[in-house]
């Protein structure tokens, strides 16, 4: 039988862990809490500062695969039981990508309605129609001083050649169909891209499968007009979500001048700001 001395020393030893214990169930209560922006208080930075870095991975992903970083992905794949966070842990790693990557999640604009029947979708549920794609891209914040090929370079993977070819050709592409008014029909499309040999000169695949490539990655948009009278469906090529972030007017203007280079007629950025939308430099709306 133990001792009253032997006991109470017991007792003294077990007095450290009921108190360890009581500090975990103190801890668990307080990290289930919620803060005053709505978000749960994650108990400590570490497990922010993980699931910070965690969507950081993710978005950098997503972009290398150039599929689009959607808000359910992230709940489900980063955030897990800790979706009620979401805000503090998308802006921590906002700050992350800009100060480190120089790079940061951009929201990706709602799709169009383009064909009859998406517009007749759209207006029967016009009351609750989505104002939010709920998904982001990855765009650059560096400085216009520091978007060079020298710095900015087209990625390895597969190879730096076949990324920049690519990249070369879908610019090409939105780029064309920009200047055509937004869209273009597929015949004038296949035109355009036999007059550049487009079938020779890609040598990643064959023309049409590179096309429903930059469907799929969202560069550009393929509309089919379904015919009710036993015709050819009418095929309609505009720019994609992706495309729309990815080549704002003004960066089809720097290519567009690369393209001409030095030998530009006098009125051509006179012409090119009005096909693009932009607007004219002050001198010349003043001597307009």
């Amino acid at each position: 039988m133990p001792t009253q001395t032997q006991r109470r020393r017991r007792d003294e030893d077990e007095e450290p862990r009921r108190r360890s214990r009581r500090q975990v169930e103190s801890d668990a209560e307080e990290a289930s809490s919620q803060d005053e922006d709505g978000d749960v208080s994650m108990g400590g930075g570490g497990d922010e500062a993980q699931l910070i870095k965690k969507l950081v991975r993710y978005a950098l992903a997503c972009e290398h695969a150039r599929i689009p970083i959607k808000r359910d992905g992230i709940r489900e794949k980063v955030l897990g039981s800790n979706s009620r966070s979401f805000k503090t842990i998308f802006d921590g790693a906002q700050l992350q990508l800009r100060h480190v990557f120089g790079m940061e999640m951009e929201e990706l604009p709602v799709k169009e309605k383009r064909t009859l029947k998406e517009k007749q979708k759209a207006t029967a549920r016009k009351a609750t129609g989505a104002t939010s794609s709920r998904q982001y891209v990855l765009v650059t914040t560096l400085p216009p001083a520091y978007k060079v090929p020298e710095i900015i370079a087209p990625s390895r993977a597969p190879s730096a050649r076949g990324e920049a070819e690519y990249i070369g050709f879908y610019s090409f592409v939105i780029a064309i169909i920009v200047l055509s008014g937004g869209e273009l029909s597929d015949m004038k499309l296949k035109r355009h891209l036999a007059r550049v040999n487009a079938s020779q000169n890609l040598p990643m695949d064959k023309t049409d499968n590179v096309l429903t490539k930059l469907v799929r990655q969202g560069y550009l948009d393929k509309v089919v007009e379904k015919s009710d009278h036993g015709e050819d469906d009418t095929v309609t090529w505009c720019v994609g979500t992706r495309g729309k972030v990815e080549f704002p007017p003004e960066s089809i203007a720097g290519i567009i001048r690369m393209v001409w280079g030095a030998e530009k007629p006098d009125d051509f950025e006179k012409k090119l700001n009005r096909s693009l939308g932009l607007q004219q430099p002050e001198e010349d709306a003043g001597g307009a």
